[in-house]
């Protein structure tokens, strides 16, 4: 109930990250990612993740500056970022997204998704400036002595 509800929530403010997951054409990119999975085979396997959300969570590290397993954290703690991807039923692990990051560029299919990514926000109007994401850093204070001087 109340995933629900913050997730309406969400809507009703309408993130600038939804608002460019709602401008893009993702089906444009998908052409291009779809030939670089087939299960078909008679083994079968493990279900891929969809490539176009793998594709957003590259997004994401390259806007925000996220690591592999910090972006891994990011997507189950941040509602925007859960949203710009679909509200996943699963988040991928960080070796997941290193694996899809490395077929991409294995198959030489990066240059051509960020190319077509970057199209569509040029057309639109859109610069997008990377930042990063912080955390907080938490210290554990240290105690210290609690004797106290007598005299």
């Amino acid at each position: 109930m109340l995933e629900h509800q913050k997730m309406n929530e969400a809507r009703k403010r309408k993130s600038k990250l939804l608002e460019i997951s709602d401008s893009i054409d993702w089906g444009r990119i998908r052409v291009h990612l779809k030939s670089m999975y087939d299960n078909t085979s008679e083994r079968g396997g493990r279900p891929n993740c969809d490539p176009i959300m793998m594709f957003k969570i590259l997004i994401l590290q390259q806007w925000y500056g996220l690591s592999d397993m910090e972006a891994e954290r990011q997507i189950a703690d941040r509602l925007s970022f859960m949203e710009f991807l679909g509200y996943p039923s699963e988040i991928p692990d960080s070796r997941t997204i290193w694996l899809f990051r490395d077929r991409l560029n294995k198959t030489g299919m990066h240059r051509v998704v960020w190319r077509e990514l970057n199209s569509q926000l040029d057309s639109m109007g859109l610069k997008v400036v990377t930042g990063t994401a912080q955390d907080a850093t938490f210290i554990e204070a240290d105690p210290g002595s609690s004797k106290k001087a007598t005299l």
